[in-house]
């Protein structure tokens, strides 16, 4: 299954599901519905797990000095670890309040940062979020089983079966 976020081609092709979960359009099947609610960019099923994907591309083709020093700044500033752990924990109720919450939960992103940007974002996220590995006594469950940020080298290396691309960059070399 072929899901796309802007300038980004990513292909979950042994997916039982994959669909976007940012849908804005209520003609469309999946439209999210409750828009005070933050929500991740793609949701997919696999057969042993559910991975929550956000994407966010400061280093797209059209993108901006202006666009990527915002972006930056936000990272730096810690307001970029808050929007991505705000989409997770929404995400998260939403699909619990669906009852589909019904495998380990991955929390998957991909950002167009260099390798010590993500792994900053990463642990920023980690930090905000509900205990990881930590024995809270009355849960039964984890919320989620991981939280990584990847950029679009460290995704390919780390999911081949689940290639990014940049569609700009097929259309020039005439590949797509």
């Amino acid at each position: 299954m072929i899901l796309e976020e802007n300038d980004l081609r990513f292909d979950f092709t042994n997916a039982i599901d994959a669909f976007v979960f940012d849908q804005m359009n209520p003609s469309l099947p999946n439209y999210h519905g409750v828009n005070n609610m933050s929500r991740v960019d793609f949701i997919v099923e696999l057969d042993n797990a559910i991975l929550f994907v956000e994407v966010k591309d400061p280093d797209h083709p059209d993108s901006t000095l202006e666009i990527l020093e915002r972006f930056l700044t936000k990272l730096e500033n810690g307001k970029l670890g808050n929007i991505f752990a705000s989409k997770f924990i929404d995400t998260f109720l939403y699909r619990w309040a669906e009852d589909k919450l019904i495998k380990p939960v991955y929390y998957l992103s991909l950002v167009t940062l260099d390798n010590a940007q993500v792994i900053q974002l990463s642990d920023e996220i980690v930090r905000k979020l509900p205990p990881l590995g930590v024995a809270a006594p009355r849960w039964k469950k984890q919320l989620f089983e991981n939280c990584q940020v990847f950029n679009i080298n460290t995704w390919n290396e780390n999911f081949p079966n689940w290639q990014v691309t940049r569609i700009s960059q097929q259309h020039e070399a005439g590949t797509d």
